[in-house]
């Protein structure tokens, strides 16, 4: 569950500030769940809530965009995980906790049981929520039949995990501070995000997406590379959960990950009015919008 207090003026801090408080349904993984079921993908979710109101709620909200929830399991005796972020007056993050102890309850049955679905899968998408032990035997069965992984680093703490964990990843998604985190270096120029995101490819992984807020994002792979401007919707949170679902869902329609992007960024930007299933063919008229802008901006940068 997420909550939100957002200030209705500059915040100050040490002291109450007027502003609204919002409850939504979250969670890396889910928000990508419920953005591909939205999309018409069938998608199976496997994660852990509390055996309380929230997550009976957070079930049944999920569900209701088509994602298979039976591997959505009820932890008796623990509450649901919850998120809270204080923003300021213009949306920028001032602070938040994240009480995520629940997942330290997942077990290796638990984990054995859940990828017996991976052979009919056409991909995994993981997040660093959970135990670095059942990252590890996903990621080995992930890799052992080849299916495709997509890592999300989530937040700078639990970038950390995927240390050592990035055999068989095909794309590797987080924002600059998360990939400091990963490869224990300082990203302070372009230059220094671009060689940061090429050393991931020596390791095998495929493709490297580095979001770096208002200079724009910077997309890698073995044929291609370019820097993306700054998207009309910052990719972040949950609009960023929205980027990777779109990226996931052009996975099996096109091979430019600049095209994937466009299909994340678009869906980025249709994530914030949505309400319900989404307009494909929208979907496809603002990809092809942002792959025209994206690619104008590549080539200017280029020559």
């Amino acid at each position: 569950m997420d909550v939100q207090g957002i200030a209705s003026a500059r915040l100050l801090p040490g002291t109450s500030n007027p502003g609204e408080v919002q409850q939504a349904a979250g969670g890396v993984a889910r928000n990508v769940a419920e953005n591909l079921g939205w999309l018409g993908e069938e998608v199976h979710l496997y994660a852990l809530v509390g055996e309380d109101p929230d997550g009976e709620w957070l079930r049944q909200y999920t569900a209701e965009s088509g994602v298979a929830t039976h591997g959505m399991l009820r932890v008796p005796g623990k509450s649901t995980g919850r998120y809270l972020a204080i923003r300021d007056v213009d949306g920028e993050l001032y602070a938040a906790v994240a009480d995520t102890t629940i997942n330290e309850e997942w077990t290796e049955a638990m984990a054995r049981e859940a990828i017996k679905r991976l052979p009919q899968a056409t991909g995994l998408f993981l997040d660093a929520n959970l135990p670095v032990p059942i990252m590890a035997i996903v990621l080995s069965e992930a890799s052992r039949i080849g299916k495709k992984v997509i890592a999300d680093l989530v937040s700078v703490k639990k970038a950390e995990k995927w240390k050592g964990q990035l055999r068989g990843v095909h794309l590797l998604v987080g924002s600059i501070d998360e990939m400091e985190t990963l490869s224990g270096q300082a990203l302070h120029s372009y230059q220094d995000v671009e060689a940061c995101a090429r050393a991931f490819l020596t390791e095998g992984i495929a493709q490297v997406i580095v979001i770096c807020g208002e200079a724009g994002l910077f997309l890698c792979s073995e044929e291609e590379s370019a820097w993306l401007p700054a998207p009309p919707v910052p990719i972040r949170e949950m609009a960023g959960d929205a980027f990777v679902a779109g990226v996931i869902y052009a996975q099996d329609k096109s091979s430019s990950l600049l095209q994937q992007a466009a299909f994340g960024i678009a869906l980025a930007e249709m994530s914030a009015q949505k309400c319900g299933e989404y307009d494909l063919d929208e979907l496809s008229q603002r990809q092809a919008f942002f792959a025209s802008r994206q690619g104008l901006a590549t080539k200017r940068d280029t020559e």
